[in-house]
């Protein structure tokens, strides 16, 4: 089995999902499309996982690799052969490529949250097994405001209404960060916007506060996350 992986930062890498896939022996080649490289033919890999960003999907012009990407990503879709995971970034990506609205929130939605199933995720086979409501670690400053047509909404929070939803039967979106750990989050340091919102919502020493909590619920958080990834091999 052999894994493509979109990053879009040094820092938005699959996280905790490394450990899971070198356990498993699985290959996974990442590819920074920030830096502009081209992306391979999704043909001779097994499944793409689609990470997160500082990014917007709506900043083509500010980042002129994205348009690529993006349409990349809705070519994949459209093929409709590999299964594909979007987690956060990945997520609006997704959506947006698909007739979905993507815009800014309200409140950003920063912290480590619950989150609510809906009736259709009952047997959903990505998340299949995951507690609810779920805690989750949250960190957007945009959403999925709208979903894409024929979208299956599997997730909720009192925030962002669309946490997680599918396309088909091998497409997904997640807004929520699966693959986070403390460590990743003390370097989102060097995303400024990100850190500005965190202390508007919770005060100057948010960022290290948030990495404590993230700490405390560290198990919780790693099981959700390697059923999610177990969830997600097994359609491969």
């Amino acid at each position: 089995m052999r894994l493509l992986v979109l990053q879009h930062s040094p820092l938005d890498h699959p996280g905790v999902m490394r450990r899971y896939l070198a356990e498993d022996g699985i290959e996974w080649d990442p590819i920074d499309t920030y830096t502009g490289c081209a992306i391979p033919a999704l043909d001779s890999y097994d499944a793409l996982l689609v990470m997160g960003g500082p990014q917007q999907t709506d900043q083509e012009l500010v980042y002129s690799w994205l348009k690529a990407e993006k349409d990349y990503i809705r070519r994949a879709i459209l093929a409709k052969k590999k299964p594909i995971l979007g987690i956060c970034l990945g997520s609006q990506l997704i959506a947006d490529v698909m007739g979905g609205r993507v815009g800014p929130m309200a409140m950003p939605e920063i912290g480590i949250l619950d989150v609510e199933t809906t009736p259709a995720a009952l047997g959903d086979a990505l998340l299949d097994g995951l507690a609810a409501p779920a805690k989750t670690l949250q960190w957007h400053l945009n959403a999925v405001l709208e979903l894409p047509p024929g979208a299956v909404h599997l997730m909720r929070s009192p925030a962002c209404e669309n946490q997680a939803f599918r396309l088909g039967d091998r497409v997904w979106g997640l807004q929520f960060h699966m693959e986070l750990n403390s460590e990743m989050v003390l370097g989102t340091e060097m995303f400024l916007d990100y850190v500005a919102a965190l202390e508007a919502q919770r005060g100057v020493g948010a960022l290290q506060r948030l990495a404590e909590e993230t700490e405390r619920y560290g198990g919780e958080l790693d099981r959700s996350a390697r059923l999610i990834y177990d969830n997600f091999l097994a359609l491969v």
